[in-house]
């Protein structure tokens, strides 16, 4: 299977798979238009936390294995701090790459945790009423 990307790149998916991600993260996640088979803008992959280092020697190694510019790859950091939609939505990607699912469930299970009291609380009606309010 392939993606394409930017209307000019083709992407495969099993080169993505083989990809050495053990060397760099302990998870990666395709995610976002590369996975609902449209033509991408780009290529998201949600990764754990790396140093700056190690996201250049990644950058720069996933650049040389797909075949694509840099400007088509968008890095996306998982850390406690990644609004919880955005980490939601990379975690109904594709695993690419997991050497650790507890520590996938644990984000996912704190940031699903988060958007259920949201609703329930109705924290964004609550936050837009007092705005209107002032």
């Amino acid at each position: 299977m392939e993606v394409s990307v930017g209307k000019v790149y083709r992407v495969s998916i099993d080169a993505l798979r083989d990809f050495p991600w053990s060397r760099y993260v302990r998870f990666a996640f395709l995610f976002g238009s590369a996975v609902l088979g449209s033509t991408a803008g780009d290529v998201d992959i949600a990764i754990s936390r790396v140093s700056l280092e190690t996201l250049g020697e990644l950058l720069a190694e996933l650049v040389k294995s797909i075949h694509i510019p840099e400007d088509y790859i968008d890095l996306v950091i998982i850390t406690e701090r990644t609004p919880c939609p955005l980490v939601l939505e990379a975690f109904k990607g594709m695993p690419l790459y997991v050497a650790d699912w507890d520590e996938v469930y644990r984000y996912f299970n704190v940031c699903q945790d988060q958007q259920i009291d949201s609703r329930k609380l109705r924290l964004i009606e609550t936050a837009v009423d007092a705005v209107w309010r002032r």
